[in-house]
């Protein structure tokens, strides 16, 4: 697809051209000057390119996300400041760094700046699939079985068909903060039981530090039931072979 190299130029660091962006003094907020920052039009066109691939499975979302370079460099209190001659928007960014970018034409023929409120050197944006959450906090086992597949599709048609190759779906994580005791219970029927929490890290991949994880894997219960979160995760992710 053709699109691919605006994707992948949307997720790499954009320090090559960041000359190009303080010299337009429409986008320069003084006391911003030193923050970690990136193109909105980079960031429009990854979005457009996600959408995509989520458009035809509603079980999964995309966002983007800023990501740590550092495992262990905190994510609470992030937030991005969307500036352009004629934009001036706060975008909130969730607990484990996901954020709604809002599609904006206005921002766009702008040549707006996402800046985060910190500093150059310890973040950089990137994108992220994971499973829709449920605001009841009540998961069918068999949707959360579809989603995986989902989200495993998407990411191999978007780019990592090769890293993927022979993966499978094991099973899906219900990602919590560090040192906590989320209760997540699976009700099949007969007696309910709670998943096992482990130390994981969130997303498949390590390029974010360990969190507290509620694991549902297929191989350990039926088919049909229900995954019941007594407190809402930071995101839910998948567990591949």
């Amino acid at each position: 697809m053709k699109t691919l190299p605006l994707w992948i130029a949307a997720l790499l660091p954009l320090t090559a051209a960041a000359g190009d962006v303080h010299e337009d003094p429409k986008v320069i907020i003084s006391a911003e000057r030193d923050s970690e920052w990136n193109s909105y039009r980079h960031a429009y066109k990854a979005a457009a390119f996600f959408a995509h691939y989520t458009r035809s499975r509603p079980l999964i979302q995309a966002h983007m996300q800023i990501r740590p370079l550092e495992a262990n460099t905190p994510l609470n209190g992030l937030s991005l400041h969307l500036v352009g001659e004629k934009t001036d928007v706060t975008i909130p960014v969730d607990g484990i760094g996901r954020a709604e970018l809002p599609m904006l034409k206005q921002a766009y023929q702008d040549d707006a700046v996402l800046r985060l409120n910190r500093q150059k050197g310890n973040y950089y944006f990137s994108g992220r699939y994971s499973i829709r959450e449920h605001a009841d906090g009540v998961y069918d086992m068999a949707e959360l079985r579809a989603a995986c597949e989902q989200l495993i599709g998407a990411q191999r048609e978007s780019g990592y068909r090769m890293r993927l190759s022979g993966k499978q779906c094991l099973g899906v994580k219900f990602v919590y903060p560090a040192g906590s005791a989320p209760e997540v219970r699976a009700q099949t029927g007969g007696p309910s039981g709670l998943l096992p929490l482990v130390d994981a890290h969130p997303f498949e991949g390590n390029s974010m530090g360990i969190y507290r994880v509620a694991l549902y894997r297929f191989a350990d219960w039926p088919q049909q039931g229900k995954i019941q979160t007594v407190s809402a995760p930071l995101a839910i992710g998948t567990l591949y072979d």
